[in-house]
């Protein structure tokens, strides 16, 4: 019986061992030159997150060999650590990449894991399409599609390594196709894959599970076959549920975020009307067009969504062709009008028209669409665009499987042979080299740190470590990858984008240098990031700092002055100027203390407002030169005290919509 059912299932997996390892070439040729650096470089540009993310897979290896806790970050936000929540909601952000960091160094590890996701990526899609059409040369040109198409290369060059787990996807429509059918064993594999698809990233519910289950649904609907219908919507219920064992922790956390934590940007993140027809402006043919680079130089990240002329041609013959792959057109349309966020877009600027003297712009669906609870945290429209490679993918799969279906042949009815797989391979070849998004390299970054910074891990004198700019993103996540080097905790930190961190508090320390402040909080060593700082710090930390221990041309590592006596009230005023949202001012008191506050402002026709730690103080209209004031009583710690313009002034991009701003002459604080 064992000598049957060898040879059947070695004949079943060779195909798809095969299409793996093609799909793996594939990856290896879109992320070059990373295989030829692959354990001294990251991928991903320098304004990416592949630091950041390097630090959680190393983290998760360290904490299993030294038993430090993994869903705890006693390391980051020195004394009291920070709550990782978010690291349990998506495990397939770092897995497999800190397994294979017990024997791999970090680099190795982590690319050797991309590599195989995106491999796995076009597998996938290789599986869903044989499904779909019966046939695998379609199917293999499919999976080539979906692994390079240029939305998922701007993800991998930003090192948003978890949204690229894309994998599961496809095979759960794979399952929804099949569960549709009437096949009721595969309800268990739906929601499998339903929650494996949201482990990357939970943002996958959004962007892509809930298009495609609502997909089916509606088709399901409209052909009237409810008992499908139940039973797809029970298993999509089923895996939602359980999928709350992982999103609900940094769902919450997400929720109870500090308010400087909660960031929008739906308009900047939102997508090109003509994205969807630009290919890279670094590309040798395309870049002579002068369009892609207005459309997609400010951010080839979040906003690329070239389809490409390869895969247009085969979805259109796909469309032409099947009725069945109508469905996929009208998702795809709608994820791209949603893609294109709540205002339309072109040239990177927001259209706008002229009613009667008046500018305003042109709004879109997602305008209403944001306003939805769950929705309403998507702060990146264009990743709809995920949507529309799945989409393309799959209607280009459709289009070249009908390449193979050739007229019948004389009286015999016999048909002519199809495309070879020489034609399979050309179509793909021209894919990845129409797709490339960079060029001539995908960016790498490298994995170098300095000896110096690994030598504090001797230091048994180093409490913690603050690197500076505190406020610059990049700084910050340089500053938790050398955190794998030298192993102390840091002032601040983060798991994602921005530290929670009181910005009073490290606002004060930065600005003031005060012996007295930076020992009470445990600051021994300062690791000035030069090449984001430009200058502006380190003047002053050399003044106050004395020479830094260690330099070259990207830190410097400055030992921090020791105390002669107690901290005292420090405060650090916002500069004067004008305002069109707010300037805050921070202060630091020893005790409770009763504090007034005086600001001398001028305005048109706006109001002031005043609030200590996000609480309110006061209002003011303001016509012309004012003083307003104010008592508030301080609590001991770090506080922000903040003057905003209310209402805020928006941004918008015609000059004749500029806002009168709020012009702030002098603020004092008096005890």
């Amino acid at each position: 019986m064992n000598a049957e059912i060898i040879p059947v299932a070695r004949r079943l997996a060779l195909p798809h061992l095969a299409a793996y390892g093609f799909y793996l070439l594939a990856a290896v040729i879109v992320t070059w030159p990373l295989a030829a650096v692959f354990s001294t470089h990251f991928i991903g540009h320098p304004f990416g997150d592949s630091y950041e993310y390097a630090r959680f897979v190393w983290w998760f290896k360290y904490a299993l060999v030294s038993g430090e806790p993994l869903y705890f970050q006693p390391w980051l936000a020195y004394p009291d650590g920070l709550s990782a929540w978010l690291l349990w909601s998506i495990p397939l952000q770092s897995f497999p990449a800190w397994l294979f960091a017990f024997a791999l160094p970090l680099p190795a590890a982590m690319n050797l894991s991309i590599l195989l996701r995106l491999a796995l990526n076009g597998w996938a899609m290789f599986v869903l399409v044989s499904r779909l059409v019966g046939a695998r040369g379609p199917a293999l040109l499919a999976g080539v599609i979906f692994l390079a198409y240029p939305t998922f290369q701007g993800q991998l060059a930003a090192g948003h390594t978890g949204l690229l787990a894309l994998w599961p996807v496809p095979l759960y429509v794979h399952s929804l196709h099949s569960l549709a059918a009437g096949r009721r064993h595969s309800a268990l594999s739906t929601i499998f894959f339903f929650v494996l698809s949201v482990l990357g990233s939970s943002q996958i519910l959004i962007f892509l599970l809930l298009p495609v289950t609502a997909l089916f649904a509606l088709m399901l609907a409209a052909r009237r076959e409810w008992p499908a219908l139940r039973r797809l919507l029970a298993a999509a219920g089923a895996g939602a549920g359980l999928s709350l064992i992982f999103i609900a922790p940094g769902f919450v956390e997400a929720l109870n975020a500090p308010p400087w934590l909660r960031e929008r940007g739906d308009v900047s993140f939102s997508a090109d009307l003509l994205a969807i027809v630009s290919p890279s402006f670094q590309h040798p043919l395309f870049g002579r067009l002068d369009y892609p680079h207005a459309v997609l130089g400010v951010d080839p990240f979040e906003k690329t969504a070239y389809i490409g002329i390869i895969a247009w041609a085969l979805a259109l013959a796909g469309v032409w062709k099947r009725r069945e792959t109508r469905g996929w057109l009208a998702l795809a349309a709608a994820a791209w009008a949603l893609s294109l966020g709540p205002l339309l877009k072109i040239l990177d600027r927001p259209v706008t028209l002229v009613a009667d003297g008046y500018p305003t712009y042109i709004t879109l669906p997602w305008a209403l669409y944001q306003q939805i609870p769950l929705l309403n945290i998507v702060r990146v429209p264009a990743r709809f665009n995920f949507v529309v490679a799945l989409a393309a993918a799959v209607l280009a799969g459709y289009g070249a499987a009908a390449l193979r279906r050739q007229p019948a042949n004389g009286a015999r009815g016999l048909r002519r042979r199809g495309p070879g797989w020489a034609v399979w391979l050309a179509l793909a070849a021209g894919v990845l080299w129409e797709y490339r998004l960079f060029w001539p390299d995908m960016p790498t970054l490298s994995a170098d740190i300095p000896a110096a910074v690994a030598a504090l891990a001797e230091r048994p004198d180093v409490r913690a470590v603050f690197d500076a700019p505190w406020a610059h993103l990049l700084a910050a996540k340089d500053g938790l990858y050398l955190q794998t080097a030298h192993r102390k905790p840091l002032i601040a930190g983060q798991i994602t984008r921005r530290t929670p961190v009181n910005p009073a508090k490290l606002a004060v320390l930065e600005t003031t240098l005060d012996p007295a402040l930076l020992d009470a909080a445990g600051v021994d060593v300062f690791i000035l990031h030069k090449e984001w700082d430009e200058g502006r710090l380190e003047p002053f930390f050399r003044e106050k700092l004395g020479a830094p221990f260690y330099e070259d041309a990207r830190l410097a590592l400055f030992n921090a002055p020791q105390a002669e006596s107690a901290p005292a009230f420090t405060a650090v005023l916002a500069s004067p100027s004008g305002i069109t949202d707010r300037a805050d001012s921070y202060f630091y008191t020893p005790e409770r203390t009763g504090l007034v506050v005086r600001a001398a402002v001028a305005a048109e026709g706006r109001a002031a407002a005043l609030y200590l730690d996000g609480q309110p103080l006061g209002r003011w209209p303001v016509y012309g030169a004012a003083e307003i004031a104010a008592g508030l009583t301080a609590e001991p710690g770090y506080h922000t005290l903040t003057l905003a313009v209310e209402p805020p002034c928006p941004v918008p991009p015609a000059p004749s919509l500029e806002c009168r701003a709020l012009r702030v002459d002098e603020i004092v604080l008096e005890r």
